[in-house]
């Protein structure tokens, strides 16, 4: 998936909602069946609109940048031996003793623990006090403070040391950047070949991305001179029951009561706010949508079957249900592919056919 309608509409609302994509009826007939997105909308010019031509180009620094990421993500965790000095972003394994007036305290000492120096998940000083020490290294000591909001309020403000054995330690280790490495990476032979893929495949990126904006900007200026005649008032009913039954189940996620849910996530202090907001968000959609179906039929603009069949596939690996699409967005799978499709292919066209300045 490549573009959604509800990102290209850029609204807030979106993803305070949670929205995935856009409602309609529950049946499996389309939400415009059986209307004339002309009654309702007047198009003006769809056809020849300029946008600017972005001009793409990938720097040396850019293909840096990928390599660097492609030895990261094929590091790995490598047993430090003993002796050997740990560093941030090391993995040990440590006992260690707390104590506070010279005494232990409890939940204050522990054998065999895992910590990721760097993590943040022991309070201040603690990891960075091992930084530096060696594997095998017994009775580090360590005299530190507990901050004044620990969650402890017996041990707020006061003064700790800890005794830490390094018992063992683990460290990602990045591969050497040579022909061996890229070897691994694909069908490249030298580092020189795995570069200039590297750059092809920057550039592909980057051309795909420019494309999608000037879509996107030829879409925006389409839509902002498209003027509501009126709006079919059942289907904006439909957007404002369906996202109201949204807020509940969100709500109850969340652990909130409906009032305070609105007012932290809305903006709302009353019902009446959110539902001036619930009903000026269903009109933007609504007529987003209104605008797709009638350059669709005015431009015979269709999609086969096996189109629709591979972003249900898309849909569902990503972890959403009929179950969860209908709920979130109040289509069905079959109504949301349909108008997801649509938007793709209409973009496209108005891409074919903009004038690039």
């Amino acid at each position: 998936m490549k573009k959604r309608i509800i990102r290209g509409a850029a609204l807030a609302l979106a993803a305070i909602i949670g929205a995935f994509g856009l409602a309609a009826c529950g049946d499996d007939a389309d939400l415009y069946s059986g209307l004339n997105p002309g009654d309702y909308i007047k198009v003006g010019e769809y056809k020849g609109i300029e946008a600017d031509k972005m001009e793409v180009e990938v720097t040396r620094a850019e293909i840096g940048d990928a390599i660097v990421e492609a030895l990261r993500a094929a590091a790995k965790e490598t047993e430090l031996k003993k002796g050997d000095t740990v560093k941030e972003g090391d993995t040990v394994n440590i006992d260690y003793v707390g104590k506070v007036d010279g005494k232990e305290f409890e939940s204050g000492s522990a054998k065999g623990y895992d910590l990721g120096l760097g993590t943040g998940s022991f309070i201040d000083g603690f990891e960075e006090g091992l930084v530096g020490h060696k594997v095998g290294e017994k009775d580090i000591e360590l005299k530190l403070a507990f901050p004044l909001n620990y969650s402890d309020e017996k041990l707020q403000g006061k003064d700790v040391t800890f005794a830490v054995t390094i018992n063992s330690a683990k460290r990602f280790v990045e591969p050497e950047y040579n022909d061996a490495f890229v070897k691994s990476q694909g069908d490249y032979k030298t580092t020189k070949e795995y570069e200039k893929a590297v750059e092809e495949n920057l550039y592909k990126q980057k051309e795909e991305e420019a494309q999608t904006n000037m879509e996107t900007e030829v879409w925006s200026k389409v839509l902002a001179d498209t003027k509501v005649i009126k709006y079919p008032e059942e289907v904006i009913d439909h957007y404002i029951e369906t996202f109201d039954a949204l807020t509940d189940y969100n709500a109850d996620q969340a652990g909130l009561d409906r009032k305070d849910y609105i007012g932290q996530y809305y903006g709302a202090a009353t019902e009446e706010d959110l539902k001036k907001q619930l009903t000026d968000y269903a009109q933007t959609l609504v007529k987003q949508e209104l605008l797709v179906e009638y350059i669709a039929d005015a431009e015979d603009i269709t999609y086969t079957d096996e189109e629709a069949e591979q972003l249900q596939l898309n849909i569902e690996k990503q972890g959403w249900t009929e179950e969860s699409v209908q709920r979130e967005t109040g289509r069905t799978m079959e109504q949301y592919v349909h108008i997801e499709l649509l938007y793709e292919k209409v973009l496209d066209f108005l891409g074919e056919n903009a004038k690039l300045i």
